[in-house]
């Protein structure tokens, strides 16, 4: 089976900021600015396009490129370009070997052992 594994900077996407919400770092998506668009269900719906490296991988091992997807329009105009949102590698699991569950070892759990108090404080509540 291949996978690609990837890695997104939040923050290329296009609407989205940093804010801090009750005390906490968030990322927001300001959906007015983004390509994020509310669907009638209820449900925030974000595409993104991984798109393979044309001369295979990078030197660091990247076989493809996320983006937002762009309009025809976007595609056909050469000064609109959408930002790099990040890279991933795409690896496979395919010869190696699995460990089924018949052959996995179990480690025995140790069972805990009530202790016998040393001195004679065993009716104090603290």
């Amino acid at each position: 089976m291949k996978k690609l594994n990837l890695s997104i900077n939040m923050l290329q996407l296009q609407g989205a900021c940093k804010a801090t919400i009750k005390g906490e770092e968030c990322v927001v998506i300001r959906l007015a600015k983004s390509r994020a668009k509310p669907h009638q269900n209820g449900k925030v719906y974000l595409n993104l396009e991984a798109v393979s490296h044309k001369n295979g991988a990078d030197d660091y091992g990247n076989t493809h490129f996320v983006v937002e997807p762009q309009t025809k329009d976007e595609r056909e105009s050469v000064s609109m370009r959408m930002p790099i949102l990040g890279n991933g590698k795409e690896w496979s699991n395919e010869g190696q070997q699995t460990q089924s569950a018949s052959t996995t070892r179990q480690i025995p759990r140790a069972q805990p052992q009530a202790q016998e108090p040393e001195d004679d404080t065993s009716d104090i509540p603290f």
